[in-house]
């Protein structure tokens, strides 16, 4: 695989406004969704990003492609300042970056035939008259298993597995380099999961496409992507390779989210202990002071509500944990 830097994230916030008080007159706060991440994506890397809901992984998608404005920070696109960059520029650069949302039954437009979905990034882009343009939509949806047939069709007339693997075709035919994936497969039965998983692997690999797969379940991320980076609060606790994470996972959050991951060997998963994290997920308005963790963490000390820990190499430069007790554990 080749290592050249795609995406280079420093410090990206999203903080929404919010009112509070008689008639939004209150004192105006924020919830922070994403509060200072940092990562870097590789060429042809599959980076997944898990933690529990409202932990800001889909806020996170959404402003690397400046769906949603981020508040500070600075995003590095095939080393273009993409947060610096507006209008023609903008639109220029827009094509690396895709993205497959969440949804097949509300990303695609019912009053749409799939022709005019397809052939929608390509006009916005100017590449639509051309005969190229034609037969490209027809190459994507074939590679997505449906028959160019279907082009005249509108949305009602597919399976919620078959609107997302139109989604994913949208999501190709402008040849990005980065495609992010929203939490692409959770609204589809178990059934068609994993045949959509499978066609997102066999795409990223055939492409050689840069992806950042965001889901909630361990289990599917564990089977896609090379990277992992587990979010709790907005933050980023932990980032390491997927082996390394799912044999030695290192932050408390890590450690509890992988022991809630079924083994299908009953004797095992038996005898295994599972993590249970106390209390629920604190509020993005009002986070806690020091560690964002330390209310349900089962190894917080007193300095935890003081201090910040961030993000360092734990042993190699590929993994990184942010917990002053790990940092005290010797490297592997």
């Amino acid at each position: 695989m080749a290592h050249m830097n795609l995406l280079k994230v420093e410090n990206l916030k999203v903080h929404y406004p919010i009112r509070t008080g008689f008639i939004n007159l209150g004192e105006k706060k924020f919830l922070k969704a994403v509060d200072g991440v940092s990562f870097e994506l590789n060429s042809g890397e599959v980076l997944g990003l898990v933690g529990e809901s409202g932990c800001g992984k889909s806020s996170l998608g959404k402003a690397l492609l400046r769906l949603q404005e981020p508040t500070s920070g600075s995003i590095h696109l095939s080393g273009n300042d993409f947060m610096g960059i507006k209008g023609e520029a903008l639109r220029k650069i827009r094509p690396q970056i895709q993205m497959i949302f969440q949804d097949p039954y509300a990303s695609l437009n019912p009053r749409m035939t799939i022709e005019a979905t397809l052939r929608e990034p390509l006009e916005a882009h100017g590449l639509c008259d051309s005969s190229e343009g034609n037969k490209l939509v027809q190459q994507v949806l074939d590679r997505v298993g449906i028959s160019p047939k279907a082009l005249q069709k509108y949305p009602h007339e597919f399976s919620g597995g078959q609107r997302q693997r139109i989604a994913i075709a949208r999501a190709l035919v402008l040849k990005p380099k980065i495609i992010v994936a929203d939490e692409p497969v959770s609204s589809l039965d178990v059934s068609v999961q994993a045949q959509v998983l499978n066609l997102l692997k066999e795409i990223q690999r055939e492409f050689k496409l840069s992806m950042i797969f965001i889901s909630h379940n361990l289990s599917v991320v564990k089977y896609i992507a090379d990277r992992i980076a587990v979010m709790y609060l907005g933050k980023i606790v932990e980032t390491a390779d997927r082996t390394d994470i799912f044999k030695n996972p290192q932050h408390p959050y890590t450690q509890a989210l992988i022991s809630a991951v079924p083994i299908p060997d009953p004797k095992i998963e038996k005898m295994r202990k599972r993590i249970e994290l106390k209390g629920e997920l604190p509020s993005a308005v009002t986070p806690p002071t020091g560690c964002t963790f330390h209310t349900r963490c089962p190894i917080a000390k007193e300095s935890c509500k003081k201090d910040s820990p961030q993000l360092e190499n734990f042993g190699t430069s590929n993994w990184q944990v942010s917990c002053f007790e790990v940092k005290s554990r010797p490297s592997p």
